[in-house]
């Protein structure tokens, strides 16, 4: 099992894509990855109320040959009258008890890094999209807007499955470059899904690419009432083709990324030092959701 262990080394003042970041952290690893920074959940702003929650495993290959898709996490889908938001329900706890961890002890649990760092508020009323990214190894946080579009959906009226115990028909797309296969069930008739996944008869259940890098799995659904916030974080804003040049070069170059952070990574190997720095030639494997 891969250890990351961080200990806090100096106060240090640094600007990457002009966004400032504060701490320098020392993270000593079995093999590089990338791992992101905590952020404060202290302050934050109400847009909405929800009315249902859906909580689905979202599970993704760690690596190219990763064919039993070892990485997951799980994500909520809140729904409300004005909002939509989609997050990683793991990271956000973590945050919430990290956040009260430093105020108490000074000390904070490592984010691991099958976490995913990206979360969507959706805006009915201007039908738009805020996706927003989370960089690593910084409190830096990129986000940008597009328009909120549904996939055009071909639906396949003899392919049926349970999920959840209900019901569901199944439905296929072309989207961000690649092929989708959802079940959705008509016993819930809202046209919403996981992640820009929306638009068809009912509420997508299970969602899988026919190249089978992601599924997306319906575990959990609340009724509770529940705040859909956004938090007060500092955030800089692309544009999506910026960004996604942005974070392509960050995977490619993730040696140099990470040299640029001001973060400091140690590789514990079997040498005669017992460990070495990361090769700033290293690069972490990239498989978006949107090619």
């Amino acid at each position: 099992m891969k250890k990351i262990l961080i200990v806090l080394v100096s106060i240090l003042m640094f600007t990457y894509v002009n966004v400032t970041a504060q701490v320098t952290v020392t993270y000593a690893m079995d093999t590089p990855t990338f791992t992101l920074a905590h952020e404060d959940t202290d302050r934050s702003q109400t847009l909405d109320t929800c009315y249902l929650t859906i909580t689905y495993r979202f599970k993704y290959k760690a690596t190219e040959k990763d064919d039993s898709l070892s990485h997951d996490d799980l994500m909520d889908l809140q729904l409300g009258r004005k909002n939509n938001a989609f997050f990683s329900r793991n990271l956000r706890d973590l945050d919430i008890q990290n956040t009260k961890e430093l105020k108490t002890t000074m000390q904070f649990q490592t984010i691991p890094e099958n976490y995913v760092g990206f979360d969507l508020l959706v805006n009915h009323r201007d039908s738009t999209t805020i996706v927003t990214n989370r960089i690593p190894y910084t409190s830096q946080v990129i986000e940008y807007t597009e328009n909120t579009a549904a996939p055009n959906w071909e639906y396949i009226p003899d392919d049926i499955a349970t999920v959840m115990g209900y019901h569901c028909h199944a439905a296929k797309c072309s989207y961000g470059g690649r092929e989708w296969k959802v079940y959705y069930t008509n016993d819930i008739p809202l046209p919403y899904g996981p992640w820009k996944l929306n638009g068809v008869k009912g509420l997508i259940l299970k969602a899988e690419d026919v190249d089978h890098d992601f599924i997306f799995e319906a575990e959990g659904l609340t009724q509770n009432p529940q705040p859909i916030i956004r938090y007060e974080w500092n955030r800089k804003t692309m544009k999506k083709d910026d960004w996604e040049r942005f974070e392509r070069e960050m995977y490619q170059n993730a040696g140099s990324f990470v040299r640029n952070t001001g973060a400091r990574i140690i590789i514990m190997d079997n040498s005669e030092q017992g460990f070495h720095r990361l090769n700033e030639d290293w690069s972490q494997y990239y498989n978006p959701l949107e090619k």
